[in-house]
C-alpha cells in the first residue's frame, strides 16, 4: 500500500511510504543538526532526513538519485531532494572508516569561497587567471579569483586572523585587502590582487605591485566575490565545506558536481552533514524586513542581525552551531512582507549560548497582527524551541522579542534556520 508522510499541519505528502501508514505522528525530534540519534536502529548505512519543515525520517539507504529512498521501520520512504532541508549518516556509521578521527594532514592555505564552500589545500599551477587548488586527500580542482572570498595561511596569528575577519565584514569595500604580519605587527594593505601563485602574491599597492610571499602573508580578502547559490552543501567531518549539486552516490559514497570539482566522491562516513536549497524555501535573512522597531529598557539601542550574534560571532544554540539566523534583542519586533505567498514559518528559537545561561524574555509570532504562537519566561541555558506555524494567507509576518523577569540584561534571542516554506 502505498503512503505519504505526515507533514506538520496534518498534510501527507513530500515523502511516499510503500507499507503501512504509520498510525500515529512521529513528534518533532530533532532538526538540521541533531547531537543524538532517536531513530531505530537498521542494518546498512543509516540516514537521517529533515524535511524542510523540521520533521525527522530515519532509514537505511536504499538510493541516491533521483530521489532519496530510505528503508524505515514503516515501510520504505521515498523523499524528493527539493522537500529535504537537511541529511546526515548516523553516528554508528562513522566509526565503520578507518580514516575519520585521524588528526587532518597540513595545508597551508584555506580557501572560503563565495558559494559557503571552505577547502584547505595548497596552490598548484597557476595562470593570470586562475589557479589549480590541492587538496591534502589528493583531489584537485580550478580556482577564479572571482569565486574567493577569503585565502587565509593556516600559519596566521590570533591576530591577523581577527584582522582578516574585521575587513572581511565591511560592507561595499571597492578594494582587496592583504594582511602582512612583521613580527608582532600586523599590516593591512589595501589594493588589488593581480595573481596568486603556490610561493606568492602579486598586488598593486599604490600604484606599485608588490611581490608578496606566503611566510609574510597572513591572508587576503577579496572585494566583490561573485554571489553564487548552490543546491546543496555538504560539511565535512575534517572540516572542508563543498557546494554544488548531487550527482550520483550508493551506500559508500556520495558524487557531488560542482563548479570547482567536476565529480567529487566522498565517503559517507566521512559526511558530518548535508545542507540543501530548495526553490520552496527562502531564509529571513534573505529578505529585507519591512520595517525594525526597537524600545530600550534604558538607554541602549541594538540593531537586528543576520547570520550572526549581535556582537558578530557565530550563531550557537545549545551547543551546536547555525549558519543562518536571525538575532535580536528585547523590546524589539521584524516584519516581514508576505504578500500571502508562503504556507509555513520555521526556526529553532532560543538565547544564544554566547549569553552563558542569561536572559530571560518572551517571544511571540504574529501574522497579520495575530498572535500564531507565543512563548513566556524563555531563559538562557535552555533547550532551544522549535517552532512550525501555519501563515497560509498571511501578508505580514512579525517577530516579537520582549524583556522577561531579569530586565533587559542578556536577552540575545536568535531565530535560527528562520525560514519561510511555500
Amino acid at each position: 500500500m502505498n503512503g505519504e508522510f505526515r507533514m506538520a499541519n496534518g498534510e501527507w505528502g513530500g515523502v511516499r511510504l510503500a507499507g503501512r501508514r504509520p498510525t500515529s505522528r512521529r513528534p518533532l525530534l530533532c532538526l538540521l543538526i541533531c547531537a543524538l540519534s532517536v531513530c531505530p536502529r537498521v542494518l546498512g548505512l543509516e540516514l537521517e532526513v529533515t524535511g524542510l519543515d523540521g520533521k525527522t525520517i530515519c532509514g537505511r539507504l536504499v538510493q541516491v538519485m533521483p530521489e532519496i529512498i530510505l528503508t524505515t521501520a514503516d515501510g520504505e520512504a521515498v523523499l524528493s531532494w527539493s522537500e529535504i532541508l537537511a541529511a546526515r549518516p548516523l553516528p554508528a556509521d562513522v566509526a565503520a572508516d578507518p580514516h575519520v578521527g585521524r588528526p587532518p594532514e597540513h595545508a597551508p592555505l584555506r580557501f572560503e569561497l563565495a558559494d559557503g564552500s571552505v577547502l584547505d589545500g595548497r596552490i598548484d599551477v597557476a595562470t593570470d587567471r586562475s589557479f589549480t587548488v590541492v587538496l591534502p586527500s589528493g583531489e584537485s580542482g580550478r580556482l577564479e579569483p572571482t569565486l574567493l572570498r577569503t585565502v587565509r595561511s593556516t600559519m596566521a596569528s590570533y591576530r591577523a586572523r581577527v584582522k582578516l575577519a574585521e575587513v572581511t565584514a565591511e560592507e561595499d569595500r571597492s578594494e582587496d585587502v592583504a594582511i602582512v604580519e612583521r613580527g608582532p605587527k600586523v599590516v593591512v594593505l589595501r589594493g588589488a590582487v593581480r595573481r596568486i601563485d603556490s610561493d606568492r602574491v602579486v598586488f598593486a599597492w599604490k600604484e606599485r605591485e608588490l611581490q608578496l610571499p606566503w611566510e609574510r602573508l597572513a591572508g587576503l580578502s577579496f572585494a566583490r566575490p561573485l554571489p553564487r547559490r548552490s543546491v546543496c552543501t555538504v560539511r565535512m567531518r575534517g572540516g572542508n565545506v563543498f557546494t554544488g549539486r548531487v550527482a550520483a552516490g550508493d551506500e559508500t559514497s556520495l558524487t557531488l558536481r560542482s563548479e570547482v570539482f567536476d565529480d567529487l566522491v566522498l565517503s559517507w562516513p566521512r559526511i558530518e552533514r548535508i545542507e540543501c536549497r530548495s526553490r520552496r524555501l527562502t531564509y529571513l535573512s534573505d529578505l529585507v524586513p519591512e520595517r525594525y522597531g526597537f524600545t530600550p529598557f534604558f538607554e541602549k539601542q541594538w540593531d537586528y542581525a543576520y547570520d550572526r550574534t549581535l556582537t558578530g560571532r557565530p550563531i550557537r544554540l545549545a551547543g551546536l552551531r547555525y549558519d543562518r539566523g536571525v538575532t535580536m534583542h528585547s523590546r524589539s519586533s521584524l516584519a516581514y512582507t508576505l504578500r500571502g505567498q508562503y504556507r509555513q514559518f520555521a526556526a529553532v528559537v532560543g538565547i544564544v549560548d554566547e549569553m552563558e545561561g542569561r536572559g530571560d524574555v518572551t517571544l511571540a509570532i504574529l501574522g497579520d497582527g495575530r498572535i500564531l504562537w507565543e512563548a513566556t519566561n524563555v531563559r538562557g541555558g535552555e533547550e532551544p524551541r522549535a517552532v512550525l506555524v501555519d501563515v497560509t494567507g498571511v501578508r505580514e509576518l512579525s517577530l516579537h522579542v520582549d524583556f522577561g523577569e531579569a530586565l533587559d540584561l542578556s536577552d540575545q534571542v536568535c531565530w535560527a534556520l528562520a525560514r519561510l516554506i511555500r
